[in-house]
């Protein structure tokens, strides 16, 4: 509780509302989401009713520009890009404080259709091991979301 939250690739918001709920009233969930329409819910459905959220329709990889909130003690980065762990190192490289937290959805087949999933996960949690990152688990998000998982990593800055 009391957190703060740098989540990139809100969507229409469902995950963010709950991220919104953990940090609680003493918190804060800066919401970053590029597309458009997909924004204007997230906009509509959570932060209009959230006073611990704060919306961005911008580009995750614009790292400066959720800079005026200080730094932050945890970047969720859930974005669908070919270069989705590099927009997660270099939005902690910028926002995220030393000792904080990076959790980050990889979706393999963002980032190759044709490799093996696992393959996939392992590159890039060595690819944040190269940057600096202690990653803690991966931990593969099958059945609910194909081809997906989740990797834990400490930030020491």
């Amino acid at each position: 509780m009391g957190d703060k939250v740098l989540y990139l690739g809100t969507s229409t918001g469902t995950t963010p509302s709950h991220v919104s709920d953990i940090v609680g009233p003493k918190g804060l969930l800066i919401g970053v989401e590029f597309a458009p329409r997909v924004g204007r819910e997230f906009v509509e459905n959570v932060a209009r009713v959230r006073r611990n959220v704060v919306p961005y329709i911008a580009d995750a990889r614009e790292t400066g520009k959720f800079a005026s909130f200080g730094k932050v003690d945890v970047v969720y980065c859930d974005v669908a890009q070919p270069d989705q762990t590099e927009i997660a190192i270099a939005n902690c490289r910028k926002n995220l404080k030393k000792g904080g937290r990076l959790l980050l959805i990889i979706k393999s087949r963002s980032i190759d259709v044709l490799r093996e999933p696992r393959e996939v996960f392992r590159e890039e949690g060595e690819r944040l091991s190269a940057a600096g990152f202690s990653v803690e688990r991966i931990i593969e998000l099958s059945p609910f979301d194909k081809d997906h998982a989740l990797i834990s990593a400490g930030f020491a800055g």
